[in-house]
């Protein structure tokens, strides 16, 4: 006889319980579950596991008390799927993708660590709430029927003809922008918002590229995002791909642009090279893999089989488990910190 769906017991604002019946979900076998803070208790010969606000309690026979024990943060679904298999003879994976998003329904697992805002404001109920629009997917499958013919291998060196124009208009191009400052704002203002619009197509544009689905995307807390749930079933490479995606069409934007910039009339200078500068800082803030959890730390992550490589790097220093990708990462941390001031000091 299969196993009943999972029942989550959730208790609400009047202090009242209230059981929730959790439908398996699709299997997302690359996924790495990290367990929340949480008590284990037993209550007449069954395993009761309770949030560490003391609001939701869920009931674990053995074959969840076996899962639960292999979530650490470093197991895929896969990995975990086939423990199971070894332990109890049988593999039905909605059993196993079931109980993860029972756990991640009641905040008892996270996909990835949360940020700072994340854990100091989680019990704030409306600063949880998060704006997703569903229909990204057919926006980001339009553009890319209309890309598809032009992206292959071989076409590779048009973008970096075009990085390298842009490097060169960049540095051949030093004409005083005497624009108000008081001008420059809503215009670096406006391509802030046109980039991070191009920014996150690109990752889903990526996305449905590798034949995936966009699931939506959302604005809160964790800022504006692209749901790539659907990659955990790609490779690691595919998923690194996705999430360079965002930060390479930022910095190809910003290229077009230093070539506009440099083409205009000193009059005209001001958009483009806001453009420029807003390009620059989005591309290096998202795409290079230090300092915070960004989109190049996670294919940082993806390409070295190292799942969060920032906690991960803190962790190894404790522990002194130190591998040439903590090396990188505290490297790339250190350059990260330095450049800034290097470049005040050419520049000066």
């Amino acid at each position: 006889m299969p196993p009943g769906p999972l029942e989550l017991v959730v208790r609400g604002a009047d202090g009242r319980f209230e059981v929730r019946r959790l439908d398996s979900g699709e299997t997302w076998l690359q996924m790495r579950p990290r367990p929340a803070p949480a008590s284990l208790t037993e209550v007449d010969g069954a395993w009761v596991l309770t949030s560490a606000d003391g609001k939701v309690y869920l009931r674990l026979g053995a074959e969840e008390m076996h899962l639960w024990g292999l979530i650490d943060g470093r197991a895929t679904v896969a990995e975990i799927a086939t423990s199971y298999f070894v332990t109890f003879g049988s593999l039905p994976v909605s059993r196993v993708s079931g109980f993860i998003q029972a756990l991640r329904e009641a905040g008892l697992v996270e996909v990835e660590p949360a940020g700072f805002l994340r854990r100091r404001f989680a019990h704030v109920a409306w600063l949880r709430r998060e704006l997703t629009w569903t229909g990204a997917h057919a926006v980001a499958a339009f553009v890319w029927k209309g890309l598809s013919p032009f992206v292959s291998w071989y076409q590779s060196p048009v973008p970096l003809g075009i990085l390298g124009m842009g490097a060169y208009a960049i540095v051949a191009d030093q004409r005083v922008d005497a624009t108000p400052l008081a001008t420059r704002l809503p215009l670096l203002a406006l391509a802030f918002v046109v980039h991070l619009v191009l920014h996150e197509l690109g990752h889903a544009v990526a996305v449905v590229g590798f034949g995936r689905k966009v699931r939506g995307v959302a604005v809160g807390l964790r800022g504006v995002y692209v749901d790539t749930t659907d990659m955990y079933l790609g490779s690691r490479a595919q998923h690194a791909a996705v999430a360079l995606a965002g930060p390479a069409v930022s910095l190809l934007v910003a290229a077009v642009a230093a070539v506009v910039a440099s083409a205009v009339s000193a009059e005209s200078v001001a958009l483009p090279r806001a453009f420029v500068h807003v390009g620059i800082g989005v591309a290096w803030f998202t795409g290079w893999p230090f300092l915070f959890d960004n989109d190049g730390a996670r294919a940082l992550g993806d390409l070295t089989r190292t799942p969060h490589p920032r906690a991960a790097t803190w962790t190894a220093l404790r522990t002194g488990a130190v591998r040439p990708v903590h090396l990188v990462y505290l490297l790339g941390c250190v350059f990260t910190v330095l450049a800034p001031a290097v470049i005040f000091f050419l520049r000066s």
